[in-house]
């Protein structure tokens, strides 16, 4: 009994009998607002303590890979594929030119439409034996054909063969006297009255009129017209012996069919409008400062800077291993739009011979989930800019520099007695504030009623 009663000594919350209590509208109604905001603070805070806490840390990187893989994905809406060239260069001195390992290249129509497949690596074109000859005195036997005779022939003709080129470009010089030996050659043939092997000088202004409305990107071009049409969607890219030409004109001249010389390779059809690439894959290149550029590039060509165009637009660009849509869906939302910053981007060359030209700074960045594995990304900023390249031929660029810093990512548990003490916290502070408020009130009512009371009597 002695226990019992000592136990009901320390009682800390010692009760008054209800009839000793009165209960007033005022301090319902602040009993009913105390209620309302200790669920709110209540319901407030139970959220925060589920959601999760991330902490940073910078530190310098302490990888150990030597390498870095790039994932892009590039459109370049005036370059045809089969010049599109990718390559690496950086500070240590490394120059890789036409990189084809791990890359696709799909041909693509001026409104976008899929052409299929291009070869990443052309067939090599043979060329006939150079001979140290004086072009000047190769008798020029073939047309030169302006818009009008284009016209002209391929409204008469059934098969008309037509050689752009430039004076300057030194494969059009070995090409010019190919190009005469077989155009009379298939003059003294059986069909040559349904034949026409023309030429069209690029860099004459009537020449560079038709050069221009037919997409000429390279010199020596030559291109096949068929189906009484001056519209050609068909390039000869076969060999550049007179051999190889008298034959081609041997198979097809009676053929208006293209699919025999695509299948054998002589020839590349196109669309109207000119042609674009999109390229896509991946590269590994080393973890300094570099960059790799898409550019023109062919063995058996040349470009003539202003007439190339480097538009382009980027699907997407990323560093490291690529990520799947759900290990994105894990990444704060910062982090996972650094992670593809120029996707979905375009860049219009307004200019001739403008090179559009990328600079990204790139982080390694680690992610610390609380009960998944570590993720690794890089994250990186893109600044891009424009201008002549001079007498080079322009390019899309995309340089990159590694930071030596690191960021770490960290997901926190909060922890339960920290929101029990809160918890604790907004109940005792609401009860024990609104109390003293009720008390107040309570307290001011009741004085102002006596002192009515009394002034009542007196009167």
């Amino acid at each position: 009994k002695t226990q019992m009663e000592w136990l009901k000594s320390v009682h800390f919350y010692r009760k008054v009998p209800r009839d000793l209590t009165e209960a007033t509208l005022a301090g319902g109604t602040i009993s009913l607002i105390s209620s309302l905001i200790m669920a709110y603070l209540f319901i407030t805070n139970f959220s925060n303590y589920l959601q999760v806490e991330t902490s940073t840390a910078v530190r310098l990187d302490a990888s150990q890979e030597q390498k870095i893989l790039i994932n892009f994905n590039v459109t370049l809406h005036h370059l045809p594929c089969r010049f599109a060239s990718v390559d690496i260069s950086d500070i240590m001195g490394t120059h890789l030119q036409n990189v084809s390992a791990n890359i696709q290249k799909s041909r693509l129509g001026v409104s976008g439409q899929n052409l299929g497949r291009a070869t990443t690596t052309p067939k090599p074109i043979e060329h006939a034996e150079a001979k140290a000859v004086d072009i000047q005195s190769i008798p020029k036997l073939s047309p030169e054909l302006d818009e009008a005779s284009l016209k002209q022939f391929t409204a008469a003709k059934k098969l008309v063969m037509v050689n752009f080129y430039a004076p300057w470009c030194p494969w059009s010089r070995r090409l010019q006297p190919v190009w005469e030996e077989a155009y009379l050659n298939v003059m003294h043939s059986s069909h040559a009255a349904h034949v026409v092997m023309g030429k069209t000088d690029c860099t004459s202004p009537s020449g560079g009129e038709l050069c221009k409305h037919q997409h000429i990107h390279a010199f020596p071009t030559i291109r096949v017209y068929r189906h009484h049409s001056a519209i050609s969607h068909e390039s000869y890219v076969g060999d550049r012996t007179h051999e190889a030409i008298e034959k081609f004109v041997d198979l097809n001249v009676h053929d208006d069919d293209h699919t025999q010389a695509v299948q054998e390779g002589d020839s590349e059809v196109s669309v109207e409008g000119g042609e674009g690439c999109v390229v896509r894959g991946v590269v590994l290149v080393n973890r300094v400062p570099g960059n790799f550029h898409i550019s023109a590039h062919s063995k058996s060509h040349s470009f003539q800077p202003g007439k190339l165009n480097m538009s382009h637009s980027v699907g997407h660009m990323t560093f490291g291993r690529s990520l799947s849509a759900p290990m994105l869906r894990l990444l704060p939302g910062d982090v996972a739009a650094a992670h593809n910053v120029l996707a979905g981007t375009s860049h219009l060359a307004l200019d001739h011979n403008t090179t559009l030209e990328h600079y990204l700074k790139v982080v390694h960045t680690t992610y610390n989930f609380r009960s998944k594995k570590p993720l690794d990304t890089y994250q990186y900023t893109a600044n891009s800019n424009n201008y002549e390249d001079g007498g080079s031929l322009p390019a899309a660029v995309f340089s990159y520099d590694l930071s030596p810093m690191q960021v770490f990512v960290e997901e926190e548990a909060k922890s339960f007695a920290s929101f029990l003490t809160q918890i604790c916290a907004i109940i005792g502070g609401v009860f024990t504030v609104t109390g003293l408020f009720d008390g107040i009130v309570y307290h001011g009512v009741s004085g102002v009623q006596r002192r009515m009371d009394v002034l009542g009597k007196s009167i």
